[in-house]
């Protein structure tokens, strides 16, 4: 090789090396000044944006039944209490204090008229002090205890999969000085605090689950309580808590009905488990002989439908028909008693060329609604506003297998994320938000049944099938 060419390598390698130095200068100065504060304080902003907005819409909320109320008090309740008083001063004036003055003036009163009076007198006091202290306006606040907003605080899916799967981006590099190697001699790090998981990375991680347990059916019924899960396999009830099973109910389908969807009501701290003609209350903390209780209230429009799924929001509850025929609104009281506020047709709430529904499901704003179109037989997920008024349209998903099998289950995050499952092409689906969907794609759980989230958004269980399995993990 002759001596130019090594002089222009050796130029080459010289100046390549300079360069690399004022890299390495520069991006070490950037390092040390580089502040991450703006990430807490952008976070910060949104969490206050939010709390502006609740308060105005909360505000908004009180005027409207502030306005609610004085209609009520002014249109039926004062006319029938002043009616009433009417009444009874009338009573008393013309008919009782005129009899009064005559046994007044007779010097030997008959003692039945003086009781009589007394008696009417009496009746009239306890008249109106029921009246006085009677609740004539039921005003049905949610406990404010008991409230629950979603809000969650978590990392990122990048974060979180860094913080569990960190590689250090030097381990690639030879080093010749064997004693610059102390990563293993230096004692072990304090771990930082746990925060809480975002449950779409369950998915994605697939991390080892705080419990397993095998299961004998496909059957996708889940529900989770902040202190118990229900499900039913092999013609049996079997609820756990979050360490263990805890017992074990035989479900005859002669006897209770087939049953098709479960969920948790928090309103009334009860599971609610609803088969294809009715509906059933079960309290996980009363003492054996424990068996689930029949609503009677709760009935079909008639025997030729079949119930689909239940979803619970507050006091409401929400029935859906087999391809959504109906959905069935039902209010609970403070005294347990239920009732059929509205019956919705699928017009209300379908487009005219839908098939149909499978699932209705309730988040702590919206009501989500898993729709299968007819001309294609794909999937959308379009949100619903309380009274059934769309909210928004969904995209379209992947297609079922036919216009007869609504082989899917829709899951709600409880924080306006909605999931997916479409059982025909095993494909998991996530709707953010803003209603952007997409196939989850790096998801490493198959065969989903069914995803279930406890309401305090410490835990998610996982059903599948192939194996059948129940799965359980910890967020927090």
């Amino acid at each position: 090789m002759s001596n130019t060419t090594k002089d222009k390598e050796n130029n080459w390698t010289s100046d390549a090396l300079l360069e690399l130095t004022d890299l390495a200068n520069e991006q070490l100065r950037t390092l040390e000044r580089l502040d991450f504060s703006h990430i807490q304080k952008n976070s910060q902003q949104e969490l206050e944006s939010w709390h502006t907005a609740a308060l105005t819409r909360l505000s908004q909320i009180y005027s409207q039944r502030l306005a609610d109320l004085a209609q009520v008090y002014s249109q039926d309740v004062c006319p029938d209490a002043e009616k009433f008083k009417q009444k009874m001063t009338d009573q008393l004036k013309n008919r009782i204090m005129p009899r009064i003055s005559k046994i007044l003036d007779d010097p030997t009163p008959e003692p039945d008229k003086v009781e009589k009076i007394q008696t009417v007198l009496s009746h009239i006091k306890s008249e109106y002090e029921m009246m006085r202290d009677r609740q004539w306006i039921r005003v049905q606040l949610p406990d404010i205890k008991s409230l629950s907003i979603p809000i969650k605080i978590s990392k990122t899916p990048l974060a979180t999969n860094l913080a569990i799967h960190s590689k250090d981006l030097l381990e690639d590099l030879s080093d010749d000085d064997k004693d610059t190697k102390q990563e293993d001699e230096t004692p072990t790090k304090k771990k930082r605090k746990t925060v809480s998981m975002d449950p779409v990375d369950i998915f994605v991680i697939n991390p080892e689950p705080l419990k397993n347990y095998s299961l004998n059916t496909n059957s996708s019924t889940l529900a989770l309580s902040n202190t118990h899960i229900l499900i039913h396999d092999n013609h049996k009830l079997i609820l756990f808590d979050y360490q263990k099973k805890l017992n074990e109910l035989p479900w005859n389908d002669n006897d209770y009905g087939i049953l098709v969807d479960m969920c948790w009501m928090s309103s009334l701290s009860v599971f609610l488990i609803l088969t294809i003609h009715s509906l059933y209350v079960y309290d996980p903390l009363k003492p054996t002989p424990n068996l689930p209780v029949k609503i009677d209230t709760v009935q079909a429009s008639d025997r030729t439908h079949v119930l689909a799924s239940v979803s619970t929001f507050e006091r409401d509850v929400y029935i859906n028909y087999h391809k959504g025929v109906h959905v069935d609104q039902y209010r609970v009281s403070p005294t347990s008693q239920w009732t059929l506020e509205k019956r919705y047709s699928k017009s209300d709430y379908c487009e005219t060329k839908d098939l149909g529904i499978r699932d209705v499901r309730c988040d702590s704003q919206h009501i989500c609604l898993s729709v299968m179109q007819q001309s294609d037989l794909k999937w959308r997920l379009d949100v619903m506003s309380r009274d059934m008024k769309r909210v928004r349209r969904g995209s379209i998903m992947d297609s079922g297998e036919n216009q007869h099998k609504f082989f899917a289950m829709l899951i709600s995050l409880h924080d306006q994320r909605w999931l997916f499952v479409n059982w025909y092409t095993n494909k998991l689906w996530l709707v953010d938000q803003e209603g952007k969907t997409r196939l989850m794609k790096e998801s490493k759980i198959k065969n989903i049944r069914n995803t279930c989230m406890s309401p305090n958004g410490c835990y998610l269980a996982v059903r599948t099938e192939k194996p059948s399995a129940l799965k359980l993990y910890k967020l927090d």
